[in-house]
């Protein structure tokens, strides 16, 4: 079932999508999204990706316990009495979604693929930084070629970056293109943002099958040296475990290439599928991490919202503590 079909109305599935359909589900979404942000992961979000830097609020009376350091001088001298500066965090904060709208993102074996995943966690995202009062933005490369949506705020803006995910959701085609988002994310935006770029990293350029030379890492590298990356790493449980099943049929997600005939009861062909996934996974984590970027996992069997939690309350640690 895709994104989609899952927010619609129950009509006749043999009709083409409509644009009313589209805005229609980029609403439910967004509704949703925002009642969802309130929730769990509310603080979080404003721990995890602090503002960048701080701004005057006012004096108040000194109290026991204060830091000496913050004593406002000139209101000390005024009255008298010792008084204490208080600071604001600053959000200045521009989240940027570079989303992989390509064949291999409409995997899925759960009852949702790994694009549409990766639109419900853009959404909560979306939702929590217009929150916070953060810009949102969005580049995209798939069936309609590249599709860019400037950074901006407010309610509507954010709508407008949820219903251009939304309709990339429904048209994913082609290979796996990371390489022309990365150009454009590099020449175009060139104050500090949050980059965080929804994609399975399938790419058969920047991660070649085999022991050909990978160019992620740097690719990533060249990105991280402006902005604040995170990889959200999108999977399915069955590209990391084969179902016992029997005889199935695979090939390339854009349709290309060779049908192969493989036997999921054969217990040595899974287990070589567990290890070349295994492989794969490993491989990705170097590339991500080797860049710079941090790594966000997303499966389609798991609540974006849950590890969205998560992810922020491990990175709100990490920095506290560095």
């Amino acid at each position: 079932m895709s994104f989609l079909e899952r927010f619609r109305p129950a009509t006749d599935t043999t009709n083409p999508v409509s644009a009313a359909d589209l805005a229609r589900a980029a609403r439910l979404l967004a509704v949703r999204s925002r009642r969802e942000a309130t929730g769990l992961f509310a603080g979080n979000y404003v721990s995890a990706f602090r503002g960048s830097g701080l701004e005057f609020e006012e004096s108040r009376p000194y109290m026991p316990g204060d830091d000496i350091s913050m004593l406002d001088r000139n209101a000390t001298a005024r009255t008298g009495d010792l008084f204490v500066k208080r600071f604001r965090q600053e959000r200045n904060q521009t989240l940027i979604f570079a989303l992989d709208g390509s064949a291999s993102m409409h995997f899925g074996t759960t009852g949702t693929t790994k694009i549409s995943t990766a639109v419900q966690a853009l959404a909560l995202l979306t939702s929590s930084a217009g929150r916070a009062g953060d810009r949102t933005g969005l580049i995209c490369f798939g069936a309609s070629g590249l599709i860019i949506v400037p950074a901006g705020r407010g309610r509507s803006h954010a709508m407008r970056v949820i219903r251009a995910a939304v309709t990339a959701a429904e048209t994913p085609a082609g290979a796996t293109r990371l390489a022309p988002m990365f150009r454009t994310l590099r020449s175009g935006e060139r104050q500090r943002a949050i980059v965080i770029v929804l994609s399975d990293f399938r790419d058969p350029v920047l991660l070649p099958s085999g022991t050909r030379p990978a160019r992620l890492r740097g690719e990533l590298a060249e990105l991280a040296h402006r902005h604040d990356v995170i990889a959200a790493v999108l999977t399915d449980p069955v590209e990391e475990e084969l179902p016992r099943v029997g005889p199935l049929r695979v090939g390339a997600p854009d349709g290309r290439g060779a049908i192969h005939v493989i036997n999921t009861h054969s217990e040595s062909i899974r287990r070589r599928y567990r290890a070349e996934a295994e492989a794969w996974r490993r491989r990705v984590d170097r590339e991500v991490r080797g860049s710079g970027a941090e790594i966000l996992r997303l499966r389609t069997d798991y609540d974006p919202l849950q590890a969205l939690g998560r992810f922020f309350r491990e990175r709100a640690a990490r920095r506290a503590t560095a």
